[in-house]
């Protein structure tokens, strides 16, 4: 937790209710163990894309697809691509993609994200939600496939406030930690790149990809 407990559940209250569906996956990440994006940062993400509209959306890290239905949802015209290397949870994100009625909008992968995708593929938006340890990789893939004035969001990226007190941190964590506090610093400097960090859920890094001019 990176914020007030108390005000986290004050925030997460406020959201409006959810769908049955979601409300339920909701349930079985809690009881699972699953990890998905925590409510105030998918209604953060919500409000970026109903202001933002992409017409297409890249998802890196399906787990259940609690996350696509968001986007779906908030990008009602968008088609989106999601993918993931763990077959079973896929499975299960094909089921409840299908129950939330987009299956005709969402491309499902299974794949090792850091293997790339050909650059037919373009985008409006990138959302990388993935392992930690590969954002770095995640992002020098498929930046070039973002159109110029897409968004990238990146969630966990305050990973429990452990990136500002990482003398706290595990010795396992530790290396990760690090790689997190690395990727949050190229985000920040990045030539292409303007971000903001934001303090919800677990941290989300919303970016915006300068347009060439910009970058000159």
């Amino acid at each position: 937790m990176i914020t007030n407990p108390a005000i986290d559940d004050y925030v997460s209250g406020l959201v409006p209710e959810r769908s049955k569906l979601l409300a339920r996956l909701e349930q079985e990440a809690a009881v699972e163990n699953i990890p998905i994006v925590q409510l105030p940062s998918a209604q953060v993400m919500r409000m970026l894309l109903l202001l933002h509209q992409p017409k297409s959306i890249l998802e890196v890290g399906t787990a259940i697809g609690y996350s696509t239905i968001w986007l779906a949802e908030a990008a009602p015209e968008a088609r989106i691509v999601t993918m993931d290397i763990d077959e079973e949870r896929l499975g299960r994100a094909r089921t409840n993609i299908a129950e939330a009625g987009v299956s005709e909008r969402v491309e499902i992968l299974l794949r090792d994200a850091t293997l790339g995708l050909p650059d037919t593929y373009q985008f409006d938006c990138l959302f990388i939600d993935a392992a930690k340890g590969q954002y770095r990789a995640f992002l020098d893939l498929y930046l070039p496939l973002l159109r110029d004035g897409g968004l990238v969001i990146s969630d966990n990226v305050l990973f429990r406030g452990l990136v500002a007190t990482p003398d706290e941190a595990s010795k396992r964590q530790r290396p990760m930690i690090e790689k997190l506090h690395a990727y949050n610093t190229l985000l920040m400097e990045h030539p292409q790149l303007e971000t903001t960090m934001i303090p919800v859920g677990d941290g989300l890094a919303v970016s915006l990809k300068k347009k060439k001019q910009d970058t000159i």
